[in-house]
């Protein structure tokens, strides 16, 4: 086993470092509070993307709910760290990762690459935990797109997959040890 590596980390899984932690504590785009999320200014930018990519199961059952199919949903079966029932938002094609909490496995950013290509919409079903994947979809999302994810308790954070939006989670990304993104 490498350095560094434990048994339930492999050399292809990138760990977040608890400097990142603190730094990715706060929302990486605009924060709508759970009481704005069914307002003007929300329903006007989900409505107005051209490509929507939603990260969380509570997120994607919003987004559904509003009449919007997310072109690309990642979601785990988990809400609060309590299992629950999946988005019943429409979906093409599955791709199934494995992502323990706290990590970005090899296995998770392939099937980010594989859900960006191809037939839509796309759900990526994650065995472990999707919150850090949100990173990965801004990094990897068509400059067009808008990311939405959700803050735990607080609301919902869109990010527009901006040059500098990219260019901030690649870097991110990079500090993990995960280079080679785009």
């Amino acid at each position: 086993m490498k350095a560094g590596t434990s048994s339930r980390q492999s050399a292809g899984d990138h760990v977040l470092t608890p400097n990142l932690r603190r730094k990715l504590k706060k929302p990486l785009g605009r924060l709508f509070p759970a009481m704005d999320v069914r307002g003007e200014d929300f329903l006007a930018l989900v409505a107005s993307a051209s490509m929507v990519v939603t990260v969380g199961d509570r997120v994607t059952d919003t987004v559904g709910a509003m009449g919007r199919t997310p072109d690309m949903q990642v979601v785990d079966g988990v809400e609060r760290r309590m299992k629950r029932t999946p988005p019943e938002v429409p979906y093409a094609k599955l791709v199934k990762v494995k992502n323990p909490a706290g990590m970005l496995t090899a296995g998770a950013i392939s099937g980010m690459r594989q859900a960006f290509v191809g037939k839509k919409p796309v759900r990526v079903l994650v065995e472990g935990e999707e919150d850090l994947m949100a990173m990965l979809a801004i990094a990897m999302a068509p400059v067009f797109a808008t990311v939405l994810y959700g803050q735990p308790g607080v609301g919902v954070v869109v990010v527009k997959a901006t040059a500098i939006a990219k260019a901030r989670d690649r870097a991110i990304l990079a500090e993990m040890g995960i280079k080679g993104i785009s």
